[in-house]
C-alpha cells in the first residue's frame, strides 16, 4: 500500500505542476489578448518626410502616398512605415512592413494590437480603414 501512495504523489509531483504551467499559460493569453488597443492614424515614412509642409521628396512627386513609397523603396537606406497620429503627433514603429504597405496613401487607417511602451512598437494583429 505505501508503494502505491509513493507512486500517485510522485504522479501528483509531476502533473501539478505541468498543469499549473498551462494554467498559467492561458492566463498569460487572456490577458495578453485583453491588453490589444487599436491605434488610429496615417501610415507615413519613419522620418515623417511626407508629412511636412513642403514634403521632402524630390520635385516630380506630388502626393503622399508617392512620397511615402519612395522613402520606403528607393532612398537607402530605406525609410520602414510608421502609425502617424496628427491628433497627438505621436509616431508609433509597427512590426509589420507588409501588413502596413498596402495601406500607405490611406487618410485614416485603425491598427489593433499590442503596444511596446519601450520601443514605440505596436504588434500588430489587424489593420483596416475605418
Amino acid at each position: 500500500m505505501n508503494s502505491w501512495i509513493h507512486k500517485a504523489i510522485a504522479k501528483c509531483e509531476v502533473v501539478l505542476p505541468v498543469g499549473l504551467l498551462f494554467a498559467s499559460l492561458l492566463l498569460t493569453a487572456r490577458l495578453a489578448e485583453a491588453q490589444q488597443t487599436t491605434f488610429k492614424g496615417e501610415i507615413s515614412d519613419e522620418h515623417l518626410n511626407c508629412i511636412q509642409n513642403p514634403m521632402k521628396a524630390p520635385d516630380e512627386i506630388k502626393n503622399k502616398t508617392g512620397c511615402v513609397l519612395y522613402y520606403a523603396h528607393f532612398v537607402k537606406p530605406a525609410s520602414k512605415y510608421v502609425l502617424y497620429d496628427a491628433a497627438t503627433k505621436t509616431t508609433y514603429q509597427l512590426d509589420d512592413q507588409d501588413m502596413a504597405q498596402p495601406f500607405v496613401g490611406s487618410k485614416s487607417v485603425a491598427v489593433t494590437g499590442t503596444l511596446d511602451a519601450a520601443t514605440k512598437t505596436i504588434h500588430m494583429k489587424d489593420i483596416k480603414v475605418p
